[in-house]
């Protein structure tokens, strides 16, 4: 069978289209979709529906990333495997074998995702830049940048695949395979770098204890993110007691206290900027823009750069000073790590506490402290609940050729993720509602707080998201009398992936090292130890 020209340009479109699918989380980029689409394109929905099936089953087994790990793309087989399934068909290729055919443009595709990642880290510096001159249109179109790459790269992917796939082949083929194992190394260790950040932020000499407990709970007892996060709010939530009752003793100012619990809320609200309609109507709206979170994804602060560009919208209803709404426009710019459709949770207490005075700044530790478990419990539900149910129904029903399959997918996630992030914006305004009139007394001790939590469960999250092992042994008489990584293991298990986020942290802390400095640093350590052989 031959692809013609307006086909290849069509595959390229809807390659483009369903490849940022990764950023927006509306599960465009899923074998099962995008199999369907070209095989509408090529005039063989069967085939299409088979090979959809086919990939969507393989890739419920390791096609979501797992801690450190980067799994193959599934634009592999869902693009690239599906047209040669079909222009192969008469050659006595089955989608089997063009499922296994497929793979390594899986992964070539990822390392191109990853260069795309880290490419994109260059975007924070400038879009600072540019909001400091006030020149917020090209803020906005940094702030899209990694989209655009993801267009941009999507087209190409297609219409180079559909115009032609022996060329693929022979590309992958001259990729020297040190190199290959480089990149794999060092994308295992980039989690570091945005761990790195987090911690120049958030940790101070008094939050030592909970970063040698994060450290603890997961390298030695490994419990998951939202048990370290569970016990660190647990100890957190004894100190502040312990403080609020030393306090009311020392200083006698238990009526105090409660004349402004007595304070009507109308006159708290006289202070807002905006009305409560107002600002719930803002709230609402910020919510939806959750699908744009990832626009401008990269490896120095994740989703920080996108955080402010979805926020600059209602940063500017709430802050019609200029100089203020740039200085909280800044500020949103800084790390930001969670799942899309619990996003709204933490816009809504930005909104709220914002609406009534208080700066970005100074409920940012609060924000930053729910990431980590929000983001675990997002990533959970959504990943490894909500998808794989659609997901085994969809590719059920394409099996049996049936159009609907996709669709039905496609609808019932969407639908289902849509109502999340209205319910957790609901969520997050009335908890911002409830916290808005106590925390300016506690402000300085809910912080302390939030950083306390937040340094151990980052601590925990760099043991388990980072992926640094030693390849190196040593042998007498042919026989191995230490493997390094072992022993390692049995003292400090994790302990290389603790110390190179440390090293990091050092750099940015004392050395005042960029963002892109640290990627390129990363890159290039992965690459010539892994060539070395002292890393696996």
């Amino acid at each position: 069978m031959e692809i013609n020209l307006i086909q290849c340009i069509l595959i390229g479109g809807w390659t483009s289209i369903c490849i940022t699918g990764m950023l927006t989380g509306t599960y465009l980029t899923r074998c099962l979709v995008m199999a369907a689409g070209v095989g509408v394109i090529l005039g063989d929905i069967r085939t299409g529906l088979l090979m959809g099936a086919a990939g969507e089953m393989a890739f419920l087994g390791f096609g979501v990333s797992s801690g450190g790990s980067v799994p193959p793309n599934p634009v592999g087989p869902g693009i690239i495997g599906t047209i040669i399934a079909i222009v192969m068909k008469e050659k006595g290729i089955d989608t089997g074998a063009a499922l296994a055919y497929s793979f390594p443009f899986a992964v070539l595709i990822q390392f191109l995702i990853t260069g795309i990642y880290t490419a994109a880290t260059g975007a924070v510096s400038q879009a600072e830049h540019a909001v400091e001159k006030g020149q917020y249109r090209r803020f906005r179109l940094l702030a899209n940048s990694t989209l655009i790459l993801f267009l941009a790269a999507g087209f190409g992917i297609g219409f180079f695949a559909a115009f032609h796939v022996e060329g693929m082949e022979r590309l992958i083929a001259g990729i020297p395979e040190w190199l290959t194992k480089g990149l794999g190394t060092a994308g295992k260790m980039l989690p570091a770098v945005g761990f790195a950040v987090i911690l120049n932020i958030m940790a101070s000499r008094d939050a030592v204890p909970f970063l040698i407990t994060g450290y603890v709970l997961t390298a030695y007892l490994k419990l998951p993110v939202m048990a370290v996060a569970l016990i660190a709010a647990a100890i957190t939530w004894l100190l502040l007691e312990a403080e609020e009752k030393a306090r009311i003793k020392g200083s006698n100012k238990q009526e105090t206290l409660k004349t402004q619990e007595k304070i009507p809320d109308k006159d708290r609200k006289e202070a807002s900027v905006l009305s409560e309609k107002e600002l719930r109507r803002i709230s609402r709206k910020t919510a939806l823009r959750a699908y744009f979170l990832q626009n401008g994804y990269n490896y120095g602060n994740y989703e920080g750069l996108s955080y402010a560009n979805l926020m600059f919208p209602a940063l500017r209803k709430v802050c019609p000073n200029e100089e203020t709404f740039r200085q909280e426009l800044k500020e949103s710019m800084g790390y930001c790590s969670v799942n899309p459709n619990f996003l709204p949770i933490l816009t809504s207490i930005h909104l709220v506490t914002l609406n009534r005075g208080i700066a970005g700044k100074e409920s940012r530790d609060i924000r930053v402290a729910l990431m980590g478990p929000l983001a675990g419990i997002g990533d959970s539900l959504v990943q490894f609940c909500f998808a794989p149910v659609f997901s085994t129904i969809g590719a059920v029903m394409a099996r049996q050729g049936m159009m609907e399959g996709p669709i039905v997918f496609l609808l019932g996630m969407n639908g289902l993720l849509l109502g999340l992030k209205l319910f957790s914006e609901n969520l997050g305004y009335n908890l911002g509602m409830s916290l808005a009139g106590r925390l300016r007394e506690r402000l300085d001790s809910l912080s302390g707080a939030a950083r306390s939590i937040g340094t151990a469960v980052i601590a925990g999250l760099a043991v388990s998201c980072v992926d640094i092992k030693m390849a190196l042994t040593f042998e007498r008489g042919g026989e191995n009398i230490l493997d390094m990584q072992g022993f390692l293991d049995l003292l400090f298990p994790g302990a290389l992936s603790a110390a190179y986020t440390g090293l990091l942290f050092y750099l940015i802390r004392v050395k005042g090292w960029t963002m892109y400095k640290l990627v390129g640093l990363t890159l290039g350590v992965g690459i010539l130890l892994q060539a070395a052989g002292v890393l696996e």
